[in-house]
């Protein structure tokens, strides 16, 4: 009964935060393209979903993930649902819609956070892996995206504003109210779906963590470590990274002052704490969230190949790191 409840009040807890965010996300998203401001970024989104070969719907979620992914991707299920985005179509702009957060993410939390713990040197390459895993994400969408059959002239339609009934004399003088409402109308059958399935979504997952079912994660720490030849005083480092990016490198910046690593046993061991974070942080909130947007099929996909796609990049800059970096 008390994992019941613990996992209800955490699941409760996610699902609330998660939600808030999606709400002002959507409808703040939902409510600018009723104004009709998306036409005026069309330049700077058209040529990316040209070059992947993908429908200018494509190119209005990937511009709206500039400033919110998850209105982005409820932009992509939309298009999905009104027929003008295959399942193939959705997947790829799903992925697509993640590749301004890894370029975003450096700005906003990496330089305040990461540098002044890490240092210029160790910092460098700590944010080439979030950068290495934009490119490869982007990579990926424009070689899928070409083999598939083309999506027919580019048009023009989905980046103009949209209306509300043509015989309505207020529909182009609008008041915020009635944009507010408008919106409301055009998106709470979605939120009211993503809602649902990703408080169930969650509360499942909460289940098995405090059940200890996922608990062997833990003890993929410990070899690792040892596979690696990393000492063991990193072991406490990439335990708390794998809860918290920010606790494990203040942690492991401790270390680094104390001279209790060295330079490479720092960075190397960050970029495998990253392999095990990853699938966590994947599990608890991102699979959840993606299954509420898209369903499970196109949800679990997206989120299969954005977690593959993270994990090869630090991968890729753990093997240039024991080849280059100094000891």
């Amino acid at each position: 009964m008390d994992i019941l409840l613990l996992s209800l009040e955490r699941s409760l807890s996610l699902t609330f935060r998660m939600g808030s965010v999606m709400f002002v996300s959507l409808f703040g998203i939902e409510m600018l393209m009723q104004m009709g401001m998306m036409k005026y970024l069309k330049p700077i989104g058209a040529p990316v979903a040209r070059v992947a070969g993908l429908p200018a719907e494509a190119a209005v979620s990937f511009l709206t993930a500039v400033g919110s992914m998850i209105a982005a991707h409820a932009m992509s299920a939309q298009f999905r649902d009104d027929g003008k985005l295959s399942d193939r179509q959705v997947i790829l702009s799903g992925v697509l819609n993640t590749v301004p957060f890894h370029f975003r993410e450096i700005l906003t939390y990496q330089l305040p956070v990461a540098l002044p713990l890490l240092g210029p040197a160790l910092f460098g390459v700590y944010v080439s892996a979030f950068a290495l895993a934009g490119v490869l994400k982007l990579a990926l969408v424009v070689a899928w995206g070409r083999l598939g059959p083309s999506p027919g002239r580019f048009s023009d339609q989905a980046f103009e504003n949209k209306v509300c009934d043509p015989g309505d004399v207020d529909c182009l003088n609008r008041s915020a109210w009635r944009l507010a409402q408008d919106a409301w109308r055009a998106r709470k059958k979605m939120f009211i779906r993503m809602m649902t399935l990703m408080a169930a979504v969650t509360f499942a997952v909460q289940i098995l963590m405090n059940t200890g079912a996922l608990g062997w994660f833990e003890t993929l720490i410990g070899p690792m470590t040892s596979l690696l030849g990393l000492p063991a005083a990193v072991v406490g480092p990439l335990a708390a990274y794998a809860l918290s990016p920010t606790a494990g490198i203040a942690y492991m910046s401790n270390l680094l002052g104390g001279q209790g690593v060295t330079p490479y046993q720092a960075i190397f061991a960050l970029m495998a704490g990253g392999l095990i974070m990853i699938p966590v942080t994947r599990l608890r909130r991102t699979l959840p969230r993606y299954i509420s947007i898209f369903g499970f099929k196109n949800g679990s996909a997206i989120c299969g190949l954005t977690m593959s796609l993270s994990m090869l990049s630090r991968v890729l800059v753990m093997a240039g790191v024991w080849l280059f970096f100094p000891r």
